[in-house]
């Protein structure tokens, strides 16, 4: 089969690769529409240790199962399912958990094998591009939940959310159904993108104080705002990866009871729960390119990064209709 292999630092190949052999209990899945991530972006560009190469990187996907024929999302998360940390409902930080497209082949290719039990069908309102999104909306739904629990009181909570990337504009839409929300994006033709929707102001800058805000940007500046934004008692939900800094000042977080919880993925419910929730996001949320040429659109993104919150790379897309990334 065909793939986009990420073979050295910094550089990306499409290349002929060996068929996926399902294991027992896994299935095939032909790629219909895979995501390229920003934690892909940042891994690649970093030489980062948690992708090593040669790799087919991509766990953003959706496709269709070849033993039933069902378009399904993937859930890249793989784990043991018996640790105490499974059977407490805190799977998504399982000590051997696996992720399809970092420990294993995923989505940048023809075909994946993947866990049966980690397919879910996508019903008819939910495009090819909206399924690659799903799990951007299941880090989102998981990133609420956590949040929502450590600010109790008044409803409806002032949200903010630092960044209009994917995973930003899904917690921003289903933070919008019960909660007041502002998001902030320092790059104009991304805020334009995000007020497209409707569901939530858009400013460059956010002032004043927030129940709940969320950094779905990750560098140490974002965190420190992430904090001083919010008011007494309120909370602030890290989930963006850009950089290991966090610079805090610790005297305010204890005199004003502010606390602040880290992000990471999502439980098999949070998953199915975004399949639903996805239908939602706006073709603007995503530009679209031919899975064939995905080492150009990938290497492209590294050096200009685009003004789409998420390049989706599309199989079977014409060679001349795709969008380079803008």
């Amino acid at each position: 089969m065909r793939a986009v292999v990420y073979t050295s630092p910094l550089t990306l190949e499409e290349r002929e690769w060996p068929d996926p052999v399902p294991l027992e209990g896994e299935v095939l899945v032909s790629v219909r529409a895979v995501g390229i991530c920003g934690s892909e972006l940042e891994g690649v560009r970093n030489n980062s240790p948690f992708r090593v190469p040669p790799l087919v990187m991509g766990h953003e996907f959706c496709g269709v199962r070849l033993d039933t024929g069902e378009r399904v999302a993937v859930n890249p998360l793989v784990t043991c399912g018996h640790c105490d940390l499974c059977l407490s409902g805190l799977s998504e930080i399982c000590r051997s958990r696996q992720i399809i497209g970092v420990h294993r082949s995923g989505g940048f290719a023809e075909l994946v094998s993947v866990p049966a039990g980690n397919c879910y069908e996508l019903p008819g309102s939910v495009s090819d591009v909206q399924g690659a999104l799903v799990e951007p909306f299941a880090n989102a739904v998981h990133a609420k939940a956590l949040g929502s629990g450590l600010v109790p009181g008044k409803r409806p909570l002032k949200v903010a959310v630092i960044g209009a990337g994917a995973i930003g504009l899904a917690v921003a839409t289903v933070c919008a159904e019960d909660a007041d929300v502002t998001l902030s994006e320092l790059d104009e033709h991304r805020r334009e993108r995000a007020a497209s929707s409707g569901l939530f102001a858009v400013v460059d800058e956010l002032s004043g104080e927030f129940d709940l805000v969320f950094d779905a940007v990750g560098s140490g500046g974002t965190r420190r705002a992430s904090v001083d934004l919010l008011r007494p008692g309120g909370a602030a939900v890290w989930v963006g990866l850009h950089s290991p800094e966090a610079v805090l000042q610790g005297q305010d977080v204890v005199r004003a009871e502010k606390r602040v919880v880290g992000s990471f993925a999502y439980s098999a419910r949070e998953f199915a729960e975004a399949v639903g929730a996805v239908a939602v996001a706006q073709p603007l949320w995503a530009e679209t390119y031919p899975l064939a040429r995905g080492a150009e659109a990938f290497s492209r993104l590294l050096w200009e990064p685009g003004v789409a919150p998420r390049t989706v790379l599309v199989a079977g897309q014409d060679l001349g209709d795709g969008e380079a990334p803008q």
